[in-house]
């Protein structure tokens, strides 16, 4: 079997260096993200011949699937992924992968797999630019929704970049976010994510957001670059009971973002309201993921 171990932050970069970053815009590229959500999705990594292999498992021993290998021996590294699923007594199963990757597996197994679109896991990727500045007949309904939360909040509204000293603010929105939706904080996965990246901010290269309401904060936001033309918004959190939270944080934290040519706000799971919220800011580019299965 392939020898799959968790992401080690110590080895992000190591693991970057298998992968092309140049113009690089999906999450399959966002090695910071991946080490967060490596206990809740069970993500793990192995270098088989200077190719650097991805897998999600449903526990110790299965995976339920494989990510596209990158780097010098992709070909090797997919019969070696075949062999892995055959000594688990499982089939192959290439998850999330993008339209160049799907493009590159059929070259090098013409006809040995079936492939399908994944909607759900689709990334929303925008112009920076567009977000920034709300310009346009477009954007219209946005700039109205943030005219009226200003003139309700007015001059009690802060917004603040993150770092050292608001990070436990932050902490405080995910909290209460918790509590509104009906989350035990104690309990609920994205907590400890999140509080894994404020424990870890600088050393991964976070950067975020956070908005106040008279001293209370109400939204957070938390991200990282994916190359130098793409940011990835891994996280957004806003309090209901004030309306237009988060047509707020979105914008004054892209304001903030201005140096990268887009802003990768992932994907929508398939959940409908979030898919309406996403298309509502006119995406530049649906990122497509697709899945493999051998015929």
């Amino acid at each position: 079997m392939i020898d799959f171990k968790p992401i080690e932050k110590e080895r992000i970069n190591e693991y970057k260096s298998y992968y092309d970053y140049t113009g690089g815009l999906g999450c399959e590229l966002n090695f910071v993200n991946g080490y967060l959500w490596n206990q809740e999705y069970r993500l793990r990594v192995a270098v088989y011949r200077d190719t650097l292999i991805k897998a999600y498992f449903r526990d110790e021993h299965r995976v339920w699937g494989y990510c596209m290998p990158s780097g010098a021996h992709v070909a090797e590294a997919v019969e070696a992924v075949f062999a892995d699923a055959e000594e688990r007594g499982q089939r192959v199963y290439f998850a999330y992968m993008t339209g160049r990757e799907r493009d590159l597996l059929e070259a090098l197994f013409p006809g040995r797999f079936v492939y399908d679109r994944e909607p759900a896991n689709q990334d929303y990727i925008y112009n920076t630019g567009d977000l920034a500045t709300l310009a346009g007949k477009k954007y219209h309904a946005k700039r109205n929704h943030i005219s009226k939360f200003y003139r309700i909040y007015g001059d009690d509204v802060r917004f603040e970049t993150l770092c050292a000293h608001n990070l436990a603010d932050a902490m405080q929105v995910m909290t209460d976010w918790c509590t509104e939706n009906g989350y035990d904080p104690q309990s609920y996965g994205e907590m400890e994510v999140f509080r894994e990246a404020c424990r870890c901010f600088d050393e991964l290269g976070l950067h975020g957001g956070i908005l106040y309401i008279d001293r209370k904060p109400v939204a957070a936001t938390m991200g990282c670059a994916i190359s130098d033309v793409c940011f990835d918004v891994m996280f957004e959190k806003g309090l209901r009971a004030y309306d237009g939270v988060y047509a707020v944080i979105n914008h004054e934290f892209a304001k903030t973002l201005t140096r990268y040519a887009y802003i990768n706000r992932e994907e929508d799971l398939g959940i409908e309201g979030l898919r309406k919220s996403k298309l509502s800011y006119h995406p530049a580019i649906i990122y497509d993921r697709y899945c493999a299965k051998p015929l």
